[in-house]
């Protein structure tokens, strides 16, 4: 009898039989007994014993393709959905992406390597179904353990598992946990995967096979793990003894390789004890090194995979590093052990996340769908990747970042840009999670959702200082990729000041809101990707606290203006943010994450964006100063903000004039149309030969230095007696002339002239009085006595300068 007939009158059976019951049917019509030697074929079937009972489970190889588009494999390119029922694109006018016949020519070699092409689709359907985990839900093992309605299990009503007694599925149970399959979790859990009603008669039979293949599993013998030896005979490990440990039963466990960190155990506890075929470690992780046949753990665990986490790294720090291009150790091999990835169990705590990133020209590592460096941001995220890696480590994927299309294929972790054929290295490495994040998730009351808290938060964040409710300001270690980064971009347009530090600001909260507000644009956007840009808001100290608490707000925050709408505003660059810090010697700028998403040009008159069509269903998203180059964005939502940087900076000591005499350069005429020029003009004033008190001896020389130096009104009375009408002479041809004619001959009283000079404000009232054209009130107070150094000229130029650039963005 062959074994494709023996699978497929078990899958006739909801997939197995009793033992005697199928030796029996086999006979059936022989003269002789049939060899029934092939049921100890392992890989096709499996022997177990129930409730005294010797069954036959039908068993397979063969798993449904995960892979949109793939290339060639073993698996069947089958839809799920069809091989349950119904699949409801079928007949819908967008094909279904899987393939909907059993037969095709992928499909059929498929079925005929592995001896399958004799079983119709409701017995292949059976078989896959007990061996495939990935079509149906699995038990919840919390629900199975702990009192109460939903035993441990704190996802409740939420949990996406099946809650249903293990025991009922091992046969008989008196307990109050579920034994039907028609009850409303169950039942409920089933539907949402796509079970039809047509299979809820077989569904118990199918989760006792599975259930009994798990334990049988458990207790299977290493041997089962290894290749055959010479003639086909496997090794018999079982007559063997430990000499270290005297017992039979311990040698399995000696010779086990455990390469994945049990799930249950970092959790709490797990049931299987040292019989377990997973690697028990209170972290989701552990390195080891080989040391002669076994495999020993790394002293520096955490600092090992902290630097490993990072991508810019390709060695540990340590007395003995590890490279993490080859995994060695000197001469000796590395590994790294850790917890199933979390895209293929998202319900469990402490499973590894996996980020993705790209290196760009600048030798930066970029995580996918950020928009970090001044890069568009790619349309596919970490997890996204991780998805498809999951389903095939050898795949190539597709996707876009601005106007570009790229290829990233796993097996070379390189990224192609498809019209330029440039070429960037990937890398996928862990988020790092510390001894005190572990901790901090496993007692937390709600371990899941606190966990989802945890995976939603930015890589680079420490969550050990991420608390809860409000912020934590975190310092940045100068030389760190993150510091260097906010420091280039800062000094692309601020010159002449030194960064006294950079914080980061993590609060949870509004983070969340952010992600969430993006996500909500991103499906008003048709599933596209938002504009994200890092900009940059300047306001007075006072109102930090308030911002890292509760984001921005433009009606607490105050008002510098309205020129494009009644908003918060925010800046391309440092520059202009700069002139709406408060005066002190330390300032401070706000670097934030801004979805400006689609904009159009701003109005004094807006309250919020304006719609894009003749209705008022569909707004843009904020507003700017410019299309063409815009460098002032103004949102009027504040979830479309998060501000992530805190940049404290003060001026340069070198940059600061020294006490020296002003007076006016060589060359420069001083025009009298405008006050703004008045202010650029004494911006450009070079300083002059310091005053030392031994130039001038006497008080004399001094009186007679002040009557020799020139006023501006005097000059103004000198120009309209020698200047012809509708020419006004410039100020410093005046200045020499009149210099010229009164100067006395002795060259200590040069030294003096210029120790009495026109005030400012003297100079300004002149300029007013002989303009015709529109005078600019300056609201700045200005001192009214002599200014006695270059430092309070350089003062009241800044403040000048700010307040013409508030009238400028006012009116």
């Amino acid at each position: 009898m062959s074994e494709a007939t023996i699978i497929r009158k078990l899958c006739s059976n909801n997939g197995s039989m009793r033992y005697d019951d199928l030796v029996a049917e086999l006979n059936v019509g022989n003269w002789f007994s049939v060899d029934t030697s092939c049921l100890e074929n392992s890989e096709r079937f499996s022997i177990i014993q129930s409730n005294g009972e010797k069954r036959v489970i039908a068993k397979t190889q063969v798993r449904l393709c995960k892979a949109k588009n793939c290339l060639g494999c073993t698996n069947l390119h089958l839809c799920k959905k069809f091989l349950l029922g119904e699949c409801p694109f079928g007949r819908g006018r967008k094909p279904c992406r899987f393939g909907h016949d059993i037969m095709s020519e992928h499909n059929a070699h498929v079925l005929q390597m592995n001896q399958l092409e004799q079983l119709n689709k409701n017995e292949l359907c059976t078989l896959l179904l007990q061996n495939d985990n990935s079509i149906l839900p699995p038990v919840c093992f919390d629900y199975n353990n702990g009192t109460g309605q939903y035993g441990k299990c704190e996802e409740a009503e939420g949990c996406r598992r099946l809650h249903i007694c293990q025991q009922y599925l091992k046969g008989e149970c008196g307990c109050s946990r579920a034994h039907d399959f028609f009850e409303p979790h169950p039942f409920r859990t089933l539907q949402d995967r796509g079970v039809p009603l047509g299979l809820m008669a077989s569904i118990k039979d199918i989760y006792s096979n599975i259930e009994a293949m798990r334990v049988r599993t458990k207790g299977r013998p290493p041997q089962q793990q290894h290749h055959a030896g010479p003639g086909g005979a496997r090794p018999n490990f079982g007559n063997r003894t430990d000499d270290n440990h005297g017992t039979a039963s311990r040698a399995p466990e000696a010779t086990r390789d455990k390469t994945e960190i049990c799930m249950y155990f970092v959790k709490g506890s797990c049931k299987h004890g040292d019989r377990c075929f997973r690697a028990h470690s209170t972290l989701p992780y552990r390195w080891e090194v080989r040391d002669g046949q076994s495999w020993t753990a790394l002293s520096d665990n955490e600092s090992v995979e902290r630097d490993y986490c990072n991508p810019d790294k390709t060695y540990s720090q340590g007395v003995e590093p590890v490279c993490f291009d080859t995994m060695t150790c000197g001469l000796r091999r590395v590994r790294r052990i850790s917890t199933v990835s979390s895209v293929l169990q998202p319900s469990f705590v402490l499973t590894t996340d996996w980020a993705w990133y790209w290196e760009d020209e600048f030798g930066n590592w970029i995580q996918y769908a950020t928009a970090a460096g001044g890069h568009s941001s790619a349309s596919i995220t970490s997890e996204d990747l991780e998805q498809k890696y999951q389903e095939d480590p050898s795949a190539v994927v597709e996707f876009t970042a601005g106007s570009q299309k790229y290829k990233l294929c796993f097996q070379d972790m390189i990224q192609t840009n498809e019209r330029y054929a440039t070429k960037k290295l990937v890398r996928r490495r862990p988020v790092f999670v510390s001894a005190a994040d572990a901790q901090t998730i496993k007692t937390s009351k709600k371990a899941p959702n606190n966990r989802s808290n945890f995976k939603a938060l930015p890589t680079h964040w420490d969550k050990a200082q991420t608390p809860d409710t409000g912020y934590k300001r975190v310092s940045l270690p100068s030389g760190t990729n993150e510091y260097n980064r906010m420091v280039a971009l800062f000094n692309t347009t601020m010159r002449g000041f030194n960064i006294v530090s950079i914080e980061r600001i993590q609060n949870k909260a509004l983070w969340e809101v952010f992600q969430w507000q993006k996500d909500l644009m991103k499906k008003n956007n048709s599933g596209r990707n938002v504009v994200e840009k890092e900009l940059f808001h300047g306001t007075d100290s006072k109102y930090v606290d308030a911002i890292c608490h509760n984001n921005f707000d433009w009606r607490i925050c105050g008002t510098h203006g309205t020129a494009y709408g009644k908003g918060s505003y925010f800046a391309r660059d440092a520059k202009y943010s700069h002139s709406y810090t408060n005066l002190s010697p330390t300032r401070i700028l706000f670097v934030c994450r801004v979805l400006v998403g689609d904009f159009t040009r701003g109005h004094t008159s807006y309250l919020r964006p304006p719609s894009k069509g003749s209705g008022d269903t569909v707004f843009y998203d904020s507003c700017v100063d410019s299309l063409l180059d815009p460098s002032i964005y103004v949102i009027f939502e504040r979830h479309q903000v998060y501000p992530e940087y805190l940049i404290k900076y003060e001026e340069r000591a070198e940059s600061v004039l020294s006490p020296h005499t002003i007076r006016p350069a060589n060359n420069k005429p001083l025009p009298v149309s405008r006050t703004t020029n008045t202010v650029r003009a004494l911006s450009s004033a070079r300083p002059a030969v310091p005053l030392r008190s031994s130039i001038i001896s006497s008080r004399n020389a001094s009186a007679a230095a002040l009557k020799v130096r020139p006023t501006p009104a005097s000059l103004h009375q000198s120009q309209q007696q020698t200047t012809p009408p509708g020419r006004v002479q410039p100020y410093s041809q005046s200045l020499a002339s009149a210099a010229k004619q009164t100067a006395p001959s002795s060259d200590r009283i040069q030294g003096s002239v210029l120790k009495s000079r026109p005030t400012v404000a003297s100079f300004l009232q002149a300029q007013q009085q002989t303009t015709p054209s529109r005078r600019v009130q300056v609201p700045a107070p200005l001192s009214s006595q002599r200014l006695t150094s270059a430092a309070r000229i350089q003062d009241s130029l800044k403040r000048m300068q700010e307040a013409l650039k508030r009238l400028q963005d006012r009116y």
